[in-house]
């Protein structure tokens, strides 16, 4: 073949290549965007989801915050937070129906041109830094056999259009335009778990025990060493007759002697019944903002094995939140030690509440919760200024009132109840013989001898009938001890494992100290205001300072 015949076969074939591959190759999909609009997103039933999981970008730490709640065998919990346990079918089912069915009232865009601007890029993308834009919330929605249901990314509101977002599935470009409640889709850990921790009846509270003190953890080459603030230690038992609370038992650290002693309130004190009602109603309501779990080894009671407490990594975990393991003595146990102070609470049924507060948390730059360093008595306060607190309960049987048991009616000297019965019966078999001829002068004796007979058997009448009842009451009390003392087992096995974060306002309104529960007198206060209506002599010069005002040199 000569060079030309080569260079036209060469063409020739180059050019059914082409044509080939134009034929075979992919073509871009084409549609009417028109025809989407009435048609429904994510049909499914509102109990299909079983997982949710919802992915937002945090710009000024250039990273993404996954939250994620799953069910398992019927039980809820929450994986991002280490599998503490929700409440979340109410919510999950609001989540569900957020996104199920939505109706596609129009279609935005087709390219992925347009993703940042109508706020749907993926915020789980690795192309993400600081300056990104646009980004959308990621929702993701599966059954129970992790078949997913929705994989959606929601973007911005639409303008003018109250209810309306931009929305797109994940793997697609193109952007719809729907009406959902993004509000539904909380990431909030409060609003996915039962937040009344203690769930307790105020009308219950029977005594509180406030051990209000202050320590700072020192860890040295040799061992733990604590530094003692000690302030007080007080005691309040509410009168139900009254309504009102009391003080069983008030005592000062006295800081010279380094002991407490009993402190008595003056002619002109009295308990502030406004701020213990607020400590009541704050363990009533006692609502938790995170957990941490806490590290392997502590028991339910709070009591750490002597492997715990060589563990280092462990302990400075308890340090850094304000705890420490304190040894009580050799081959024993070891307590934990809260820096913050205790509140116990005391209920009818005999169960105590014992709550020990830590350090305070905050959020890190990097989004996540922390622990931080905070001055002995700090009182800071605000939405993100949380505190670390360990819970456990303990039963206490000296709380659960015992049963009076009536006294049984004594018997007859030289007589029992088997004796009696005995007796009784013989009697019975007796009578068939008698016979009409006895003398009528036994009949006297025969009538006393039945009137004792009687007096006897009335007597074993009621004694049983007092056995009954006293068994009765004693079946009753031990229920009572049985069902408190199931329920702390119940509870220390939810409370065992986490360090529970309360709001650091909820502290303070339940950390009270002698200062804060005593007051003056009403009448004090009112007599001082009349004096001063009454045109008292005004004091001269200024407080703290010589007479005229003038500073000292």
């Amino acid at each position: 073949m000569s060079e030309t015949g080569k260079t036209l076969a060469f063409v020739a074939a180059a050019a059914m290549s082409l044509f080939m591959g134009f034929a075979m190759g992919p073509r871009e999909t084409v549609f009417n965007a028109e025809e989407l609009v009435g048609q429904r997103l994510n049909e499914f039933e509102v109990d299909a989801p079983k997982r949710l999981k919802i992915v937002k970008f945090d710009s000024d730490t250039a990273t993404a915050h996954e939250f994620e709640v799953a069910e398992d065998q019927g039980l809820w919990s929450i994986p991002s937070k280490n599998g503490y346990p929700a409440d979340a079918t109410k919510q999950m089912a609001e989540a569900a129906t957020c996104l199920m069915d939505r109706e596609v009232l129009r279609v935005a865009s087709t390219s992925a041109s347009q993703h940042e601007a109508l706020g749907v890029i993926d915020p789980s993308s690795s192309k993400l830094n600081s300056q990104a834009q646009g980004v959308g919330t990621r929702v993701v929605l599966s059954d129970g056999s992790n078949k997913m249901l929705t994989d959606m990314i929601i973007g911005k509101p639409v303008k003018d259009a109250e209810g309306q977002y931009y929305l797109r599935n994940t793997d697609q470009d193109i952007v719809y335009v729907v009406r959902l409640d993004p509000e539904k889709l909380s990431t909030r850990f409060e609003d996915w778990i039962e937040a009344d921790l203690l769930q307790i009846n105020p009308l219950d509270l029977q005594r509180i025990e406030i051990k209000d003190y202050s320590a700072e953890v020192l860890l040295s080459q040799s061992g733990i060493q604590i530094d003692w603030d000690r302030r007080a230690e007080l005691t309040f038992k509410y009168d139900t007759t009254n309504s009102k609370w009391l003080a069983e038992s008030l005592k000062k650290f006295d800081k010279d002697k380094k002991e407490y002693a009993d402190y008595q309130l003056s002619d002109k004190e009295e308990l502030n019944e406004e701020i213990l009602g607020k400590l009541r109603d704050g363990l009533d309501d006692l609502k938790i903002v995170d957990v941490e779990r806490k590290p392997t080894g502590l028991s339910a009671n709070l009591k750490a094995g002597a492997d715990f407490v060589k563990d280092i990594e462990a302990v400075t975990s308890l340090i850094q939140r304000g705890f420490a393991p304190l040894s009580i003595g050799p081959d024993k146990e070891a307590d934990i030690l809260s820096t913050e102070g205790e509140v116990i609470c005391s209920l009818q049924d005999g169960i105590e509440y014992v709550l020990r507060f830590g350090n305070l948390q905050m959020e890190g730059e990097d989004g996540k919760s922390q622990p931080v360093e905070a001055p002995v008595g700090d009182a800071k306060s605000g939405d993100d200024i949380h505190r670390y607190m360990f819970v456990m309960a303990r039963f206490n049987e000296a709380l659960i009132e015992k049963p009076e048991l009536d006294d049984l009616p004594e018997l007859p000297e030289g007589s029992d109840e088997e004796a009696t019965q005995d007796g009784e019966d013989a009697s019975a078999s007796g009578d068939e013989d008698q016979t009409k001829e006895e003398d009528e002068d036994a009949k006297p004796q025969a009538d006393e001898d039945d009137a004792k007979a009687k007096e006897l058997a009335d007597i074993i009448e009621a004694r049983k009938s007092i056995e009954t009842e006293n068994q009765r009451r004693l079946d009753e009390y031990q229920g009572k001890l049985k069902k408190s003392q199931d329920r702390v087992q119940e509870l220390n096995g939810r409370f065992g494992d986490w360090y529970y974060v309360i709001s650091n306002e909820v502290y303070q309104q339940v950390h009270l100290g002698l200062d804060k529960v005593a007051k003056k007198k009403e009448a004090e206060k009112d007599a001082k205001a009349e004096g001063a209506d009454a045109g008292e002599p005004a004091a001269t010069g200024l407080p703290n300072l010589p007479f005229g005002g003038a500073p000292e040199k």
